[in-house]
């Protein structure tokens, strides 16, 4: 791994991110036998979250950390990686991000979703694709847990690891 990507990994083994998933693709399935919302809250999930994804693959392009951690985290935040160390709040989140922006682009692709009244979450890949085109794309498995706010879905945090979701290309 070149130094460059390794310091992508190594802040996100302790921090995070997210994308978006093809306009067309399939809702993820729910996961277990756990009480789910209406069909018409999950479609809500599933456009809002969405569009979470949108926006932060849009800053990653442009280098925004602010707009990542203002708009798609909570105040209080948590993530972490493999290295176990956790990313606490706004302000951690935003230091972590400032370097993370600049090495890469990425895009989310939804797995598998549950989606209660007020909390979901979600698995997906969180695919890396380095801004020096010299470095190869990476994946992170990651879960995504999302809570509602006076009806918009806001991120609580995430925790992820390298690797995908097999036979999810």
């Amino acid at each position: 791994m070149s130094k460059s990507i390794a310091m992508l990994a190594s802040v996100l083994l302790g921090l995070s991110a997210m994308a978006a998933p093809a306009a067309a693709a399939a809702p993820a399935p729910a996961i277990g036998d756990l009480p789910k919302a209406d069909a018409a809250d999950v479609t809500e999930f599933r456009r809002q979250v969405d569009a979470l994804y949108r926006m932060k693959e849009a800053a990653f392009a442009r280098d925004d950390a602010d707009t990542i951690v203002d708009r798609f985290y909570t105040r209080d935040s948590i993530t972490f990686g493999p290295d176990g160390k956790p990313v606490i709040g706004r302000d951690a989140f935003r230091k972590e991000y400032q370097g993370i922006v600049r090495i890469a682009n990425v895009k989310v692709e939804p797995i598998a979703t549950h989606v209660g009244k007020d909390a979901a979450w979600e698995w997906a890949n969180f695919r890396a694709f380095p801004k020096d085109k010299t470095q190869k794309p990476f994946t992170f498995i990651m879960l995504f847990v999302f809570a509602k706010k006076d009806g918009q879905w806001v991120s609580g945090g995430d925790a992820y690891t390298v690797g995908e979701f097999p036979g999810s290309h």
